[in-house]
């Protein structure tokens, strides 16, 4: 991304319900027996890599693998991840999703996935995106956090996010779907092997640094092709998007990968995720933060 971005450090990186106000308990791995061997692991991690070239969705692991276990889940997603840094892509930060009721009953998950964003599929505010870069794609809106310390540690504050932070932006995700969507229930373990459904994220213009909001009532006023679709606030996002990036932080801990300095965080939409197609609008107001849309053709 560029334009007011380009004072930053790393100058290219670019509902209603709040029916959940506890902080998300931290995910344990499941404790049981390998089923999936490394081979296998490795297969399918470049299988979701060349979905990602070819635009061609396969069924999710838990299809195959009924009993995937959350370590084995991320490993497929590692093997996917660094496929793509082999061919090129650059890691620009990380992401949580399943953080709002919204989004939870949506996808019929309850409980968050994470992985990894990355440079080339960062765009800036106002971009027309085409349908075939894509699978299945669809819009979330969310804040993006840019850290200035890393968040490394089993047990991290919502006080130590905002103190590691350099600041906040509004952003919209294009969630993408390198397994069936819809075929059979995908279990969370699927939506962290296909890397959170990570496709692409548009960042807003207005960096604020994070004392100079109060990020839980930061209004989402989301609209399709000039209609409203939904509106929702920040304390949807586990009562305040600050709290879901430190889940996040602690999560990537465990998996040894912890949160660093320069990385951009998406911490999870407050709206339900909308399928878009060829001439969409869509655009999203965060108060303070200004407007972020994108187009699709």
């Amino acid at each position: 991304c560029s334009s007011l971005w380009a004072w930053s450090p790393w100058p290219l990186l670019c509902s209603r319900s709040i029916e959940t106000r506890r902080r998300p308990e931290t995910v344990q791995p499941r404790k049981a027996e390998i089923s999936v061997n490394q081979k296998e692991i490795e297969t399918f991690g470049h299988r979701l890599a060349e979905c990602s070239r070819t635009k061609q969705q396969i069924d999710q692991p838990s299809v195959t693998y009924p009993d995937i276990t959350y370590d084995e889940a991320y490993a497929i997603q590692e093997v996917m991840v660094q496929d793509l840094v082999r061919s090129g892509w650059t890691i620009s930060g990380k992401k949580v999703g399943l953080t709002s009721e919204a989004m939870r009953k949506a996808a019929n998950i309850y409980e968050p996935d994470y992985g990894y964003a990355f440079h080339q599929r960062c765009f800036d505010n106002g971009v027309t995106l085409a349908m075939d870069d894509f699978l299945a794609p669809r819009i979330e809106c969310e804040l993006a956090f840019r850290l200035k310390n890393d968040l490394d540690g089993e047990h991290i504050s919502r006080e130590q996010v905002l103190d590691a932070t350099e600041y906040v932006a509004a952003c919209m995700e294009v969630v993408d779907f390198r397994i069936f969507r819809d075929k059979v229930q995908r279990l969370v373990q699927d939506s962290i092997a296909d890397n959170a459904a990570f496709g692409a994220y548009i960042l807003g213009d207005v960096p604020l640094k994070p004392g100079q909001v109060d990020l839980t009532l930061v209004p989402y006023i989301f609209e399709i092709n000039h209609r409203q679709q939904e509106v929702s606030c920040g304390a949807a996002v586990y009562n305040d998007p600050a709290k879901s990036v430190a889940w996040l932080a602690e999560r990537f801990t465990q998996l040894g990968n912890p949160l660093k300095a320069g990385e951009i965080i998406l911490s999870g939409s407050a709206v339900s995720s909308v399928a878009v197609q060829a001439g969409d609008y869509l655009r999203c107001t965060f108060g303070p933060f200004g407007e972020v849309s994108c187009s699709f053709v």
